[in-house]
């Protein structure tokens, strides 16, 4: 008989932990191999691991990476798989799924080791909601990160429902299981304090962010580390930030922060990319597609400064490239565009 414990960012399956959000690969070193359904009828591809012998299904999609940045859970683009559904009835549960797993969920489930407390559960969208307190006696009333809900045995979720959720040690209820990750709390001060040593000059906005990008995140050695959720919540202000249009406020603290001059041994080459963190923070939901952060045309004051630099890969084509080689060439610096003309 199968056992499930759920933890508060993971699940314990048989012994073996899963954590939150998780990949594909990481669930078939414990379960196998699945039978993998992809949905493309919505504006992203919705992908369902089924696991039909277990009577478990998984979920995942690029389209939660996006409130995984947000709640600093992300991991990686392929960690994205944020829940399950155990199949204990066999009846297929999402009005909107034309699958379900073959066959039924047989186990027991436990949450933080115990059974569900019928009594601590509350009136959910599918029946039953549970979310119980990772310490019930501490003074911070701290709820796991993994939501259950406990599907509804009548068919509609506002009959009243007396069925017990267990028989001994087997589940008796459909269950979904979903990660909703807590986003922690910055302590980060993002008040712009100018040091007392020369700083680098750029007269080119978008090199510096390159630039920015390879210190602060790729070697995280410029501080504060920036991230627009927490700097918004310092603010106290409420931008839009589920858009890809630029939040200004972002830009003008890249306009105004000061770089050290020491900094500047570091970089050794820049690799820009769609996906650089820099970008993320500056238009969340940036997809890549136009040539806001695109430079080809730097001064030599500016390139002087990087004694080191010996590479660069830019946003553009070859004629961009082109036309920074004439500059960077002659410092040394080799420059190849993202984008060729063939491509």
């Amino acid at each position: 008989m199968n056992h499930i414990d759920v933890l508060d960012t993971a699940i314990i399956f048989n012994d073996q932990i899963l954590s939150f959000p998780m990949s594909y690969e990481e669930i078939k070193k414990v379960l196998g191999n699945a039978r993998i359904v992809e949905d493309t009828s919505g504006k992203s591809v919705q992908t369902s691991y089924y696991y039909d012998e277990l009577g478990i299904e998984f979920d995942g999609s690029p389209a939660y990476l996006s409130n995984l940045k947000k709640q600093k859970a992300f991991k990686d683009n392929d960690h994205n798989i944020v829940g399950l559904t155990l199949y204990v009835s066999g009846n297929k549960i999402y009005d909107f799924k034309e699958e379900k797993c073959e066959k039924k969920y047989v186990g027991n489930l436990t949450v933080l080791g115990n059974q569900i407390d019928r009594s601590k559960t509350y009136r959910g969208a599918l029946g039953f909601g549970y979310c119980p307190l990772l310490d019930e006696k501490g003074k911070d009333k701290k709820h796991i990160q993994v939501s259950i809900s406990i599907i509804s045995t009548s068919e509609s979720v506002f009959t009243v429902d007396d069925d017990p959720f267990y028989d001994g040690d087997v589940l008796l209820r459909d269950v979904i299981i979903s990660f909703q990750p807590e986003r922690p709390k910055s302590k980060v001060n993002y008040t712009i304090v100018i040091p007392d040593e020369e700083c680098l000059v750029f007269d080119t906005f978008n090199f510096k962010l390159a630039v920015i990008n390879e210190l602060m995140y790729n070697r995280q050695i410029l501080e504060p580390y920036f991230d627009i959720y927490d700097f918004m919540a310092f603010k106290k202000a409420h931008w839009n930030l589920e858009t890809d249009k630029n939040i200004r406020a972002a830009v003008d603290y890249f306009k105004e922060l000061p770089i050290p001059v020491r900094f500047a041994d570091y970089v050794t080459e820049i690799n820009m990319d769609g996906s650089d963190e820099i970008y993320m923070n500056i238009a969340p939901e940036w997809d890549g597609s136009d040539e806001r952060f695109d430079f080809n045309k730097l001064s030599e004051a500016e390139l002087k400064q990087f004694k080191n630099l010996k590479k660069m890969l830019i946003f553009g084509n070859d004629k961009d490239a082109e036309k920074l080689r004439k500059i960077c060439t002659p410092l040394g610096i080799e420059v190849e565009p993202l984008v060729t003309m063939e491509s």
